[in-house]
């Protein structure tokens, strides 16, 4: 039996920081005062001492009880002060073992172990959150060594009960004359056996220049303005300082005196600007979380690590990938370049594992084939048919008709400027029709579509849990279907609009038939 481990000793003053995290609202509103906490009176400053002793020695407790020991078959996770809590898991459940480095963790130099199993919930299923980085590689390594001896152990033991089976079936076929065949393993040629055949190291490092162009190409604008909406707000009180009024009742006070033109062009230099800050932004940000990405060969699994502030790294089994995801942004596609990412299990369910974020279109297969050999990439031969055009625009035309209604009638003449968004609205759909489609061969599926950048999906008919097609009356009555695919360690649906029935019910079949065998 080996001896209980214990954390990194800083582990104790995590809990002084998620203390001062709870009260984080509560100081920024004293510090927003006009006095501070220069008027305080003394026994705040002394209540506030004795707490921060308090959370200094409830997290010394929580760290003499926080205990992880590596067993013959296991690894035991102990913790809790006042409510005890033990978790076990198993080797041959781990489904990887991920070190992370987020901001307080490289602040104190130490790292954080996440072990995953598959069916985990919306956190890993055990959790070291204060190692030293060595500690924590070297634990990784250890565990991912038992896992799979553990595995190979319990392969050899199934082989064994093939052999015994097929030899007695032999001896049963040579009573009566039969020749006997030859024994093989139990699993025959797999994927595995492909991965030997890669034993050179496979190695890549995005250079400042290819992370330069991709940020520049990446447009998430989603999260960068989502960042400046947070930033806002919290400055809000601060802008209240220096004018009589919030800034955009001012701005709406000042427009009202101005001609509509002018609005109108005021409001799109505004949009513009407001878009190249979000873009600017966005850059800095992918910068931040991929800055040092990498990607290598360790045996037979692959290794990936970035970030700047949050440092991860992550080393899966290609075997364990549940589907590849090929996203082709609208300034990328123009260049040549699109990103391949996995949908790995782990307890993150909405984010997929980037495994190359800048890669040029013509060496998409020779990447897929190198790191994830099961998966091939093919291309769309069951394209959504013309008749579905109408389903793809109706409802975003509709949209944009009324939105050019209502810019006509606050604004009058000037307002005929947003009839520019329907041919806009009118071009994106269309290439959202163009893009969708489906292909079956060789026992996988793949998945076309568009919404703003051009996404292609693989998948394997084992990694596939779940399918469903839906359709509208009308689109029942003109042959129309659309198809959806859910995978496991994947939150949501991967689905494709209006497609040909006729495309569709033979991967409907071909999962159904697949699932009763």
């Amino acid at each position: 039996m080996n001896n209980p481990r214990r954390l990194h000793k800083v582990f104790v003053i995590f809990t002084l920081f998620q203390f001062v995290k709870g009260l984080l609202p509560l100081i920024i509103i004293t510090l927003l005062r006009k006095s501070g906490f220069l008027g305080l009176e003394w026994y705040w400053y002394a209540g506030a001492v004795g707490l921060i002793v308090l959370a200094l020695l409830f997290g010394f407790l929580e760290w003499r009880a926080f205990t992880y020991t590596p067993e013959a078959d296991r690894i035991v996770i102990r913790k809790g002060v006042f409510f005890k809590d033990e978790k076990t898991i198993y080797y041959a459940r781990i489904h990887s073992v991920n070190v992370e480095q987020p901001f307080l963790q490289r602040i104190l130099g130490v790292a954080e172990l996440k072990i995953e199993t598959p069916g985990g919930g919306k956190k890993a299923d055990g959790i070291l959150p204060a190692l030293t980085v060595r500690d924590a590689e070297q634990l990784r390594r250890q565990l991912l060594s038992r896992q799979h001896e553990t595995v190979e152990r319990a392969d050899h033991q199934a082989d064994d009960s093939n052999r015994i089976i097929r030899l007695n079936k032999d001896v049963d076929t040579s009573k009566h004359g039969a020749s006997t065949v030859t024994i093989e393993g139990a699993h025959g040629v797999s994927a595995n056996s492909e991965l030997g055949a890669l034993s050179h190291s496979a190695y890549f490092r995005l250079t400042n220049g290819q992370l330069l162009l991709a940020a520049a190409t990446s447009m998430n604008l989603g999260l960068a303005l989502a960042f400046i909406a947070g930033i806002y707000s919290f400055a809000d009180d601060f802008l209240e300082k220096f004018a009589p009024m919030r800034i955009f009742e001012m701005l709406y006070a000042e427009s009202k005196s101005l001609v509509p033109g002018y609005v109108i062009i005021g409001i799109a230099v505004a949009a513009i600007c407001a878009l190249a800050a979000a873009w600017a932004l966005s850059i800095i940000l992918y910068i931040i979380k991929y800055s040092g990405f990498a990607v290598h060969r360790e045996g037979k699994r692959i290794s990936v690590s970035y970030g700047m502030l949050d440092k991860k790294a992550y080393l899966f089994d290609p075997n364990k990938v549940q589907s590849v995801l090929i996203e082709e942004g609208i300034f990328r596609q123009m260049v040549g370049y699109a990103q391949i990412k996995l949908q790995v299990v782990s307890s993150d369910k909405n984010e997929q594992l980037m495994l190359h974020p800048f890669v040029p279109v013509r060496e998409l297969e020779h990447v897929i084939s190198h790191f994830v050999p099961q998966m091939k990439l093919m291309e769309i031969n069951a394209h959504a048919p013309k008749r579905a055009l109408l389903y793809y625009m109706r409802i975003e035309l509709a949209v944009a008709l009324l939105l050019c209604g209502a810019a006509f009638g606050f604004w009058g003449t000037a307002g005929l400027w947003s009839l520019m968004l329907i041919p806009i609205v009118y071009l994106w759909r269309r290439a959202c029709h163009k893009a969708a489609g489906v292909r079956l061969e060789n026992g996988q599926l793949t998945l076309r579509r568009r919404n703003l950048a051009r996404i292609t999906y693989l998948v394997r008919r084992p990694q596939i849990v779940a399918m469903k097609v839906k359709r509208s009356w009308g689109q029942q009555r003109k042959g129309l279907v659309s198809l959806g695919v859910h995978t496991m360690g994947n939150a949501s649906d991967y689905s494709v609009a209006v497609l040909d029935h006729n495309d569709v019910e033979p991967v409907w079949n071909w999962f159904s038939r697949g699932k009763r065998q």
